[in-house]
């Protein structure tokens, strides 16, 4: 299996340590996706405006978010680095990205970072004895867009199942863009 080297910068590193002292059992899931970058660098979602570039994965219940981008050395080597873990409370509240523009603006190109294998170390993880998860699943279709397309666009409940998130509103768009009459 190929991995792509992961580095967290240091401010990255205090949200870590924040985390830690806040709810060990979310630092958890969140060092277990930041595992799943070393087989995945393009694992999550895309972020859009001045975070084009970076990338997002959720964490727990929907309210936690780390904020990393892909680095490609000039032989075209992947390096990951996280640029952001912090809590956001409510999902709307984008206090995780706007402080990854801040740190993305001030941050150094040669800014020290701390290896992913010391990291889990230091949390008392042993990176060569656990395997790293599986890519995340794809966000589920929620119960009334899937209702939705049963229901109104009439499509077949095997489709509706096998479709992704991103699938399914698609098909509502197609469906809710057709012509009339």
């Amino acid at each position: 299996m190929l991995t792509h080297p992961v580095r967290v910068t240091p401010d990255a590193l205090k949200d870590l340590l924040r985390l830690y002292r806040q709810d060990r059992q979310i630092l958890r899931a969140a060092l277990q996706k930041i595992r799943l970058l070393e087989s995945n660098p393009y694992a999550g979602r895309p972020l859009l405006g001045d975070l084009v570039g970076c990338r997002k994965l959720v964490v727990g219940d929907r309210t936690w978010r780390i904020v990393w981008r892909v680095l490609t050395d000039a032989e075209g080597n992947t390096s990951i680095e996280i640029s952001e873990v912090l809590a956001v409370g409510a999902r709307e509240n984008n206090r995780v990205y706007e402080e990854a523009r801040k740190r993305l603006e001030r941050m150094e190109p040669s800014e020290a970072s701390a290896d992913l294998t010391n990291l889990l170390k230091r949390f008392g993880m042993d990176s060569s004895t656990e395997e790293p998860p599986a890519a995340p699943p794809e966000e589920p279709v929620p119960d009334w867009l899937r209702e939705r397309l049963l229901d109104q666009a009439g499509l077949p409940a095997d489709k509706v199942a096998a479709m992704s998130l991103r699938e399914a509103v698609d098909a509502w768009t197609t469906w809710t863009a057709r012509p009339k009459g």
